[in-house]
Formats: structure tokens, sequence, C-alpha cells
């Protein structure tokens, strides 16, 4: 499998020296009329951006100078944490001008029964696909539908695909199943006899920071491609199953790890928060200027060695096969640390600063409860416009939650929140359009402005109110509360330091 790890450098430098996609040749010419995105395609790429964008604060997307271009025969794999919600983020944030056009798959059942979305999703280009648990765990033929999805590659479709076959709200990876790689396989087979016939598996690696959380973050990564010619990866398609069989399995394995090396992957979720303690203590005033994907790096390289190494740091800041002489656990020091956060709402930075003087804590709460005032003001108009959106959406989340446990259930409720969203927005616009036709022109556009600008503004308010909390609970914070923790802070932050220049490799000063 080097050579697969040699082409998709070689392709990553070769892009380099032409005009954004410079591994990929023009075929433009060679348009096929089944790679043009129908109406209806476009118009929920559309509606997908819009609550997309609204529910989430912050959609960093890296990379897509790495996406095949129209026309290039193209597998998007991706993982998959977050339920529909990770189809709506990669349809959301792929540009039109690298892909026009994304093919998903979806069961098959949306096409056996009647329903708004079960239309949309028949007439968006999807490729149904039978499951086991639909048909009562009995065997399924999936033959047609593989046969149209490789004639679908063919002809130069782009087709995205889950391998760790379930949505699952968890802090690690599944493991890849092959089927990307046996599609693979029979693709090349296929067109084998095409000397320039090549398949293009683009890798990307999303990360949700609370997926459920209005206005949380999303990163989409989008990772150098793997191209595959029949030529040069004969062994995919051998006679020998042996053969073949090893060279599937070896391509799985690289497209599980290159869509893990930009994920906060870890066995469990208090691993994942000891990485982010870790980080904002090393980074300090640095983490509130960086991109998300430098944040979410940076984060990963304590999650990544503490996953590694559960008790990496010892009191004395030294790894356990050194010489450690401390009896107690770092890791448990940062979890003590972070509790001590969370009771008191406060931020890291707040106890690096210590506590203001009276005077400046009350005046500072003055000025944010004058602020909440103006926002809670201006919202008001915009949110009687949002009401159905969020009535609906809290009845539902109540629903949900009543199924079990809360991290059972998040991707699900992340879904359904962006899908009440898609299907409520143009109700509410087109309403209020026919409630004031006579001026339809002003308040067509002028009611999209206006719910855009409240959800800004919502968020606004919210920061505004934690901030506010903050102040009150350091307002009657005792000053040997307040001690403490800084002095924790301080011996934390020494052997944090000290562990990701020595261990890590980062520098000594982050700025």
């Amino acid at each position: 499998m080097a050579t697969l790890r040699q082409r998709s450098a070689h392709s990553k430098d070769d892009k380099a020296k032409t005009n954004g996609n410079a591994q990929f040749i023009d075929r433009s010419s060679l348009t096929s009329q089944s790679n043009q995105p129908p109406p209806m395609y476009r118009a929920i790429r559309f509606f997908f951006k819009i609550c997309l964008h609204s529910f989430y604060g912050n959609v960093e997307v890296e990379g897509t100078e790495n996406i095949a271009p129209d026309n290039y025969p193209a597998i998007l794999v991706s993982n998959h944490s977050n339920s529909l919600t990770d189809a709506i983020a990669i349809l959301s944030t792929v540009p039109p001008k690298s892909r026009s056009m994304i093919r998903m798959t979806a069961k098959d059942t949306f096409w056996h029964n009647p329903g708004v979305f079960n239309y949309v999703i028949k007439n968006a280009g999807t490729i149904p696909i039978k499951r086991r648990k639909d048909y009562d765990n009995q065997k399924v033929d999936n033959a047609d539908a593989m046969g149209a999805l490789i004639d679908s590659l063919g002809a130069g479709s782009c087709v995205c695909m889950f391998p760790e076959g379930i949505s699952r709200y968890h802090p690690q990876l599944a493991p890849f199943k092959p089927g990307v790689a046996m599609i693979a396989s029979d693709t090349l087979a296929k067109f084998q006899d095409k000397p320039d016939f090549s398949l293009t598996i683009m890798t990307s690696s999303i990360n949700y920071l609370h997926r459920e959380k209005f206005r949380s973050d999303i990163l989409i990564t989008f990772h150098a491609p793997i191209v595959l010619t029949p030529q040069h990866n004969a062994n995919l398609f051998s006679p020998h199953k042996e053969e073949r069989m090893d060279a599937i399995n070896k391509l799985t394995e690289l497209l599980e790890s290159t869509v893990r090396s930009n994920l906060l992957d870890a066995q469990d979720w208090d691993t994942v928060r000891l990485g982010h303690v870790a980080r904002k203590i090393y980074a300090g005033d640095l983490g509130t200027r960086i991109s998300l994907g430098q944040y979410v790096r940076l984060t990963r390289k304590f999650v990544a060695a503490f996953s590694r190494h559960p008790h990496v740091v010892t009191t004395d800041g030294k790894s356990e096969d050194g010489n450690s002489s401390g009896d107690s656990d770092s890791s448990s020091e940062k979890t003590y640390y972070q509790d001590q956060l969370d009771f008191y709402h406060l931020k890291d930075y707040r106890i690096k600063q210590g506590k203001p003087p009276t005077k400046v804590l009350l005046g500072k709460l003055f000025q944010r409860s004058l602020l909440a005032c103006l926002l809670s003001a201006i919202c008001i108009p915009g949110l009687i416009l949002w009401a159905p959106v969020f009535v609906a959406i809290k009845y539902k989340e109540k629903q949900i939650r009543q199924k079990g446990p809360l991290e059972d259930n998040l991707d699900e409720i992340a879904q359904y929140k962006l899908m009440i969203s898609t299907f409520f927005l143009p109700l509410i616009w087109g309403f209020w359009v026919l409630m004031t036709l006579p001026i339809a022109m002003v308040t067509g556009p002028g009611i999209v402005v206006l719910m855009w600008l409240t959800i800004r503004w919502l968020e606004d308010l919210v920061h505004n109110a934690k901030s506010m909390l903050s102040l009150l609970r350091l307002l009657f914070m005792t000053q040997d509360t307040m001690y403490s923790l800084r002095d924790t802070r301080q011996e934390l932050a020494g052997r944090v330091h000290e562990f990701a220049v020595k261990q890590l490799g980062l520098p000594d000063d982050p700025e």
C-alpha cells in the first residue's frame, strides 16, 4: 500500500504546479448528463447550507483544493458520528465549483413509502441500498444497486459513503468496513480496458464540538486524494483471491488511518476532556486567536498522547517509563481542575488573570446588563418568526430524551434539529410573505435578513449571559478559593508545558 501513499503525495505536489486542481486535467468536454445536479438537489443543497450555518456558529472547511472536479470518478469517504447531519455537512460545504453534485446512498425504504422527505431523497440523485435490518435481518441482494453505483462512477459521478457502516455518538472511530475498497476493486475491474480511467478516493474528517448544541462549531477537513488506476493497482482486482483481499484490506486500513488523522479520537470522553484541558493550559491566550483547524490539531496531540499512555504524566512531569517519584497522577488533577471550572462556570483565563477588584466586577456586570437589555429588545421580532422552529425542536428533543441515555441519542437530536429547521424555514418565510403580500418585495428579503440577524444577536445574548454568570461567580468567590485554583493551575501549567515541549515536540513558546 506504499504505492497508494506515494500516489497521494505526488498528486498533492502536482496540484501546486497548476491552477487549483493540478493533478486533474480538464474534462469539461466530457460532461455527462447524469452528473448534472437535478433541481431538487440544488434546492436541497441551498436549504441545507442555510440550516447548517444557522444552527452551527462556525463551520470551517479545509482542503477543498483536494476535491476531484466534475467528471472524475470519485468516492468521498468520511467518518459517521452524527447521523443525517454528516450528509448535510458534506453537501453544504463541498463548493459547487469544485464538485457540482455529490451522490449519497440511502436505505431503499425511502423509495417504498410516501412522504415529503422520501420524495426529496428519491429526487436528489440518491442511490438506494437495501439493509438487512429493514428486512428482518434476512439476506438482501444489492447487486442492482452496486451495479448502478459502479455505472455512476464510470460516468464520472462522485459518491459519498461512510465506511463505519453506522452512525454512533462515540469519541473513537469505528473500524472501517471493506465496502468502499470492494467497490473500488469492482470499478477498476469493470473499466480496466480503458487506458485513461482512474478512480479518485477522497477522504474527509468531520469534527463536531458539542454537536447537539446550538451555535457550536464544525471542522471539515478534506485530505489529499488517493488516485487508483487499473495499471498501477491491478492487485485490487487480481484473479487470486488472497492477493485481492490483501489489497482491499490495506486500502481500507489506509482510508481509516487517513480519516482518523484529523479526529479527536479516543477510547472515552474523559480522555478527550483531558486533552482540551491540557491544550488550553498550554496555549493560554493563544487558544482564542488560532483557527478551528489549529485548535483541533493541537488538542489532538494531547488526546493522542493520553490515549496511548493514560497515565503518561505524573506529578514530577516525567513519563511513567522514566524515574517518576510522584504519588498522584496529573490526569486526576486536570480532571479536578476542570470540574472546579465547570462548577464555578469559569474559563481558564479567568483563573490565570485572578480575581479583579469588586468595583471592576460591578462595573462589568452593569455594562453587560445594559447589553443584555439591548440584545433582548432587538431579538423579539425575529424570535416571533423563529418560535415555531424552537417549539418543534424542543418538543422533539423531549421525545428523543425519553428513549434512553442522552449520550446514545445526541446524534439523533442534532439530526432532527436540522431536519425541523429545513422543513419550517421555507414555510415560515412563505407564510409571512403571504401575510404581507402588498409589500412582499420588501418583506421577502427582509424576513430572511431579520431571521439571520436574530440568530447572530441571540448568539451574542447567550455569550453575554454566560459572561455575566462568570462575573457573578467571581464576585462571590472567596480569595481562598481563587488562590487555591490559581495554585492548582500554576502547578499544572508547569507540568503540562514540560510534557508538551519534551514529549510532544511542541514549541516552548506557543505564540
